[in-house]
């Protein structure tokens, strides 16, 4: 239809020098702008474009669950056709130009890669070439998702000529399909050629009319009417980040997935009856099958933490299967963005009891929160919540979990093996043959060597052998390219802070095609790496870190983390940041002053937060809090301050108030200890933070603490002082700190005991002070 539209835009623009037998698109458009604006051009475009109507086939099409569309049409053909659809319900489209930010959030992304005429405010177009060139060398962050996807997803192309539109061939001459699924091209028209060129590039060609192909596409897969509107309404569309965890259908394992070796655990796992049942996971089992079995199943909420390599994911997954021989229907939270808590409750209601399982909780609990209020307001949702959080982050998660602290109940993963865990563990891996070097050993010997350990570090000594970090050093000296480097690096922070990354968010980072990655994890990455599904894991969890360290050189090491957040820097955003999606997480993880001193303590990371500025400088207060605490463990009080006052500016919240209260009262305890009164200014501007993020939400028990131990301490440091000037001024703060912990004390009232724990200590510190 190009040759169509030169001839409508020589109608409109009758001054301009178009030739229609002659002049392509591209220049036609390109005169049309010049003689016109780019505004006016885009207003005549909606009047053609706009309300598009379609064939019905077409609606067949759009209608079968994608994850995402691409359209190189600036038309509104999807998302006529997908307004028609049984899935629009219960699965929202979001139409996305292909200039905008990057974000994900589940429902189906329709990204209108030359843009787009929805809306009333004109969007920039691609259609002249001087526009391709332009977006080709701005890299726009949608065209490198498309990069990835097409190098590591199934892909199906219908109605777009690859080898003929400038930037999506040069995405497909650097990005092989290599997925397991095929990638298929749909074109009744193509030459010989062409379909030996991209048969080379891994695509499998139909050629068939677009029509043909989903009439053949429905029959294949046995898809009615009936069968479509049952898809839409499973949790799979209308909530993609949940799935159920089924027994019947447990999906491909990875070929080279070796649990036993110590790969992070898949559900195939426990299928296969590999993971051990400890003593706290029978524990949480017998608890959901009592709740399953009551006369009324309300929402609950179990409360799991458990050190890394304790168990936990593995521990999980056991839980769920138990629990499905009950009768209970089980889900598993993927952590790829936040899910809708709406859809999530309507999905659950009337099916009977069901438990959806949350590793890594601290990031989702007010999402956790929502569901079990939902849940309870429905009355026809029995839901029970299983989440799963390393213990140093409890007061994150429980500081979000307004309603559900009713109904909490908790479990630990002991940090070291007990006995009776650790026999259970030997009678494992006896039934299985893996007990490595513990084979010409007696019974009790056996379980000597898991005892008092934790399991992850006993389990890779049995085969691998005392001498196996030895080795993995030597691994990673070995190999032959520095970006294979870089990803361990990147996949090891990734494991300690509990982030998942996917094969995008690694090929961004390392600035390499996705389906190079899919290659070198099945060759030589293959010992350090896993593909499962779209996210790749460290096999090592964060166990290479060092090596990686030692290898790269400190300094060489830091710039490779700050050069993949850097190249990160496309995809995060307020947008990003909010759905909580996989790459914004691990940017906003990896910049955390405690990881970076915890890996590099002899490096120089000011500089590495220097060289972040022009990314996350404008907008990020996550980026200026990490550099404020950075400053204030340099006792560099000064920049400290104004670093998080900037981060409060950016975003006003009762975090960024906490973390500018808490540095303003280190300040005051500062010049407290040097005998110098001007302590008292600081402590009243620190105070003023806390009061305004405690007003805000008077539960967050993240701030109530931060301020009752900044406090104490300021406390303890003023009277040392022993300054008679000094005491109206301690006293109202011993009396402004007790009216905080008498708040605190009852919102503690029914919650784990290590925050009461924790709180006990700070009151009888301040009862020695009132003495």
């Amino acid at each position: 239809m190009a040759r169509a539209l030169v001839e409508a835009l020589a109608k409109e623009y009758s001054d301009v020098p178009i030739n229609v037998e002659n002049d392509t698109l591209m220049r036609a458009y390109q005169r049309s702008v010049i003689s016109s604006s780019p505004e006016n051009v885009w207003r005549f475009l909606k009047k053609i474009f706009g309300n598009v109507q379609h064939d019905a086939w077409f609606t067949d099409l759009i209608s079968l669950p994608w994850r995402r569309i691409w359209t190189l049409n600036v038309d509104d053909a999807v998302e006529q056709a997908y307004q028609s659809s049984p899935l629009e319900r219960y699965r929202p489209s979001r139409a996305i130009s292909w200039d905008e930010d990057f974000s994900e959030s589940g429902d189906l992304e329709v990204i209108h890669l030359h843009g787009h005429i929805m809306g009333s405010k004109p969007r920039q177009l691609i259609f002249s070439l001087s526009e391709y060139q332009g977006a080709a060398q701005g890299r726009a962050v949608w065209d490198q998702v498309l990069a990835s996807t097409i190098g590591s997803q199934p892909l199906l192309v219908v109605g777009a000529r690859l080898l003929d539109d400038p930037d999506v061939e040069r995405l497909l001459t650097r990005n092989r399909p290599s997925a397991a699924a095929p990638s298929i091209v749909v074109d009744p028209g193509i030459t010989s050629e062409n379909e030996w060129e991209l048969k080379q590039y891994g695509f499998a060609v139909y050629k068939d009319t677009a029509e043909e192909f989903t009439k053949d596409w429905y029959a294949q897969v046995g898809l009615d009417g009936d069968a479509l509107l049952e898809l839409a309404r499973s949790e799979q569309l209308s909530v993609p980040q949940v799935q159920e965890l089924s027994t019947n259908h447990v999906g491909p394992r990875p070929k080279s997935h070796r649990y036993l070796d110590g790969d992070e655990p898949l559900w195939c796992d426990v299928i296969d009856d590999l993971v051990t049942p400890l003593s706290w996971m029978q524990e949480v089992s017998r608890e959901i099958k009592e709740w399953a079995s009551s006369e009324r199943q309300e929402p609950k909420l179990h409360l799991v933490y458990g050190a890394r390599l304790t168990g936990v994911s593995s521990g999980l997954f056991w839980i769920a299967k138990d629990v499905r021989s009950a009768g209970v229907r089980c889900y598993n939270f993927d952590r790829s963005s936040r899910f809708d808590v709406q859809r999530l409750v309507d999905k659950l209601s009337g099916q009977g009891p069901s438990v959806l399982f949350v590793d890594g909780a601290a990031d989702f609990a007010d999402d956790i929160d929502r569901l079990l209020a939902e849940a309870m307001l429905n009355g026809a949702a029995e839901v029970y919540v299983v989440a799963a959080e390393l213990p140093n982050r409890n007061l994150q998660l429980e500081a979000r979990l307004e309603v559900a602290s009713e109904k909490i109940s908790s479990a630990s993963a002991p940090n070291r093996l007990q006995r009776r865990d650790a026999v259970a563990l030997v009678a494992k891996r006896e039934k299985l043959g893996r007990l490595g070097k513990l084979e010409d050993m007696e019974r009790n010997r056996r379980v000597d060597h898991f005892k008092n350990r934790d399991v992850f570090s006993a389990m890779m000594e049995l085969e691998h052998g005392i001498g196996f970090r030895k080795r993995m050093d030597l691994e990673v000296l070995a190999l032959d390219a520095d970006w294979k480097k870089s990803l361990i690096l990147m996949l090891s922070v990734a494991s300690r802070g509990r982030n998942t990354v996917s094969l995008l968010e690694c090929a961004k980072a390392l600035n390499i095609s996705a389906d190079a990655l899919v290659r070198a994890s099945g060759r030589s990455m293959a010992p350090f790496v896993e593909i499962q599904g779209e996210v790749i894991v460290a096999r090592q969890r964060d166990i290479l870190i060092q090596p990686i360290v030692h290898s790269l050189g400190n300094r060489g090491a830091i710039e490779v983390l700050r050069k993949c957040i850097q190249n990160l820097s496309p995809l995060v955003n307020q947008d990003s940041l909010r759905a909580r999606n996989r790459g914004a997480m691990f940017v906003r993880y990896a910049m955390t002053q405690k990881l970076l001193s915890s890996i590099f303590p002899n490096d120089n990371v000011e500089a590495f937060y220097d060289d972040l500025l022009p990314q996350f400088g404008g907008w990020s207060a996550r980026y200026w809090e990490q550099r404020a605490i950075h400053a204030k463990h340099q006792n560099d009080w000064s920049r400290a301050e104004s670093f998080a006052e900037r981060a409060v500016s950016l975003l006003d919240d009762a975090f960024t108030r906490t973390t500018c209260g808490t540095i303003l009262i280190n300040k005051a305890n500062f010049f407290a200890r040097q005998g110098e009164s001007k302590w008292q200014e600081f402590y009243t501007r620190g105070k003023r933070h806390f009061d305004i993020a405690l007003a805000a939400d008077r539960a967050n028990r993240v701030t109530a603490f931060a301020y009752l131990e900044a406090g104490i301490v300021l406390a303890e440091s003023a009277k040392e002082g022993n300054i008679r000037e000094w005491a109206t001024a301690i006293e109202e703060l011993l009396q402004g700190w007790k009216w905080i912990y008498n708040g605190l004390r009852l919102v503690l009232g029914t919650t784990p005991e290590d925050s009461v724990r924790r709180a006990e200590v700070l009151s009888h510190r301040w009862e020695r002070l009132s003495e």
